[in-house]
């Protein structure tokens, strides 16, 4: 099958500039792991140096041209880390929910134990009655004011409620016993922190929180409702949860944007075009920003430009790697070959061993799709050898074919789409290239003389 052939052509460039992309995408992906991991306080260093290490590892395969294997494992360490940070985010929102069911259940139990004292009119020092009433008390204060208020009870009320040894564990605050004590003293008290509108209030505040959203514009509603009856909080909370479930999707929305712009600036950083950096800076600044308001823009004009980008580059490395190969055979390729090829969208290449002879290429300018046959040089009104055309035809083929291996050995790769036999169809005859080379290069050097103007 030597007659017109059209291939795709991928250059270990092209494949070195795909690997560097998906290099750059992990280090975007790393990028958010540990934003989010260090914002929710959900990684520690240790973590840190084991994602940076594998990383590490993939860069090694790069240098050891293991291209597809690279392609593969960052294809999986990417996922891993989406999947981690996710899990992270959710562990740091239930532990945030949880904290506030400690704290609710803890105001509860301090609320009660305040009036246990009052009603057996106890002496409650100020510091102790300040601290069980405050509203703003975190549960690690409000137990130790209640340890505290647990001695103050009468021995025979004490019995009630408390054993000696916890008596015993109360006064012992340094101890790590104490908040058990403290525990099992609230499990008895009245259970309306498991209400299950709070509940879900918590729940939302709580992936606020492990998103890094501030969640304080809603504080003074969520108060409201805990001091509603038991009754009406399900209706109270209807509007608190409608809001907070549109900041928390708003918040999701936000953050993989936040994500994929990251991972656009990470590709865009391996490219060098001036539209490039002005695009960068765009991206830049837009993180500056309190919001992402032209996030989405941003994403679309930079999935065209790497698009372009790379389509450039990786045509200008098949053009580069076909006209390389042509004339290590014996082509006559000249300086500005490779432009002409872009600007006409074909090339025809003479072989000086094959007077009249040569081979015309075609595409690759917009698609990786490439077109090649043997060719006749000359007049098309000249009586023609048909059999030597076969045998030039013929010749081509293990030609070609020794472009396919001189490509491979330099690391890229010849897929072919198709092939017609040889003399399926007639020669075709072109102009000497060499001759339409040097017309144009004695009109450009006539259009650069001086005119002789007169005086």
């Amino acid at each position: 099958m030597s007659g017109p052939k059209a291939f795709r052509i991928v250059t270990r460039a092209e494949i070195i500039a795909i690997c560097r992309r998906n290099l750059a995408r992990l280090e975007a992906a790393i990028e958010s792991w540990t934003s989010a991991g260090r914002r929710n306080g959900t990684i520690e260093q240790n973590d840190i140096e084991k994602v940076r290490a594998r990383r590490d590892e993939l860069h090694r395969l790069l240098e050891a041209d293991r291209f597809i294997e690279l392609q593969k494992q960052v294809a999986a360490e990417i996922t891993f880390l989406q999947s981690d940070s996710d899990r992270r985010i959710e562990r740091a929102a239930e532990l945030a929910a949880r904290s506030k069911r400690d704290l609710r259940r803890s105001k509860v139990a301090a609320e009660a134990l305040l009036q246990r004292l009052q009603g057996l009119k106890v002496e409650i020092p100020l510091d102790i009655r300040s601290e069980l009433s405050g509203s703003a008390a975190s549960s690690e204060r409000l137990e130790a004011a209640m340890a505290k208020a647990l001695l103050l009870l009468p021995s025979e009320a004490a019995q009630d409620t408390t054993t000696v040894r916890q008596r015993e564990l109360a006064t012992r605050l340094g101890a790590g016993e104490r908040r058990g004590t403290l525990q099992e003293w609230i499990a008895r008290q009245p259970q309306e922190m498991e209400d299950p509108a709070l509940g879900r209030v918590d729940a939302l505040l709580g992936e606020l929180r492990g998103l890094g959203i501030d969640s304080s514009p809603f504080s003074d509603r969520v108060a409201l409702l805990e001091g509603e009856p038991l009754a009406r909080r399900p209706l109270v909370a209807d509007s608190l949860l409608l809001d907070l479930t549109a900041a928390v999707k708003d918040g999701r929305a936000s953050a993989r944007l936040a994500d994929e712009l990251r991972a656009r600036r990470a590709e865009l950083s391996v490219m060098k075009s001036a539209e490039v950096a002005l695009l960068l800076t765009e991206i830049e600044e837009t993180f500056a920003s309190p919001t992402l308001s032209n996030g989405q823009d941003l994403v679309k004009r930079a999935d065209f430009l790497i698009e372009e980008e790379f389509k450039a580059m990786a045509a200008a490395e098949r053009r580069r790697a076909v006209l390389e190969g042509l004339a290590s055979l014996g082509y006559e390729v000249s300086e500005g070959m490779a432009t002409a090829w872009v600007e006409n969208g074909e090339i025809v290449l003479r072989k000086a061993a094959n007077p009249g002879y040569g081979i015309e290429l075609l595409g690759g300018s917009r698609s990786d799709l490439l077109q090649v046959r043997a060719v006749g040089i000359g007049s098309s009104a000249e009586a023609r050898d048909t059999n030597r055309d076969r045998d030039m035809e013929t010749i081509w083929c293990g030609e070609f074919d020794r472009l396919k291996a001189l490509v491979a050995k330099a690391g890229g790769n010849v897929a072919m789409e198709f092939a017609r036999p040889v003399g399926q169809f007639p020669l075709k005859i072109v102009s000497d290239p060499g001759a339409s080379h040097e017309a144009a290069v004695a009109e450009r050097s006539y259009l650069s003389l001086p005119l002789n103007r007169p005086n």
